[in-house]
């Protein structure tokens, strides 16, 4: 499990809100969370979640009975 660091940006430098120990070229990864995402050209806002309701049904990927489909992919992940 990663763990998860708060910090605000001041000036252009990162600083934890709390104290954190790092090692020496020790590699981060930072994950921004504080600006929406510029959307890409071509691609256009979702205005509402229920607008991706449904579009699975006819997917042969899902046609299987969903309790054995869940099964099946939580069993992938043990």
């Amino acid at each position: 499990m990663y763990p998860t660091i708060d910090a605000i940006a001041k000036g252009g430098i990162i600083e934890p809100l709390e104290p954190v120990k790092f090692d020496d070229n020790e590699h981060l990864y930072i994950l921004r969370l504080s600006k929406p995402m510029i959307p890409s050209a071509g691609s256009r806002p979702v205005a509402d979640w229920r607008e991706f309701a449904g579009t699975l049904k006819s997917s042969p990927n899902f046609n299987e009975d969903p309790v054995a489909l869940q099964r099946e992919l939580r069993n992938e992940w043990s």
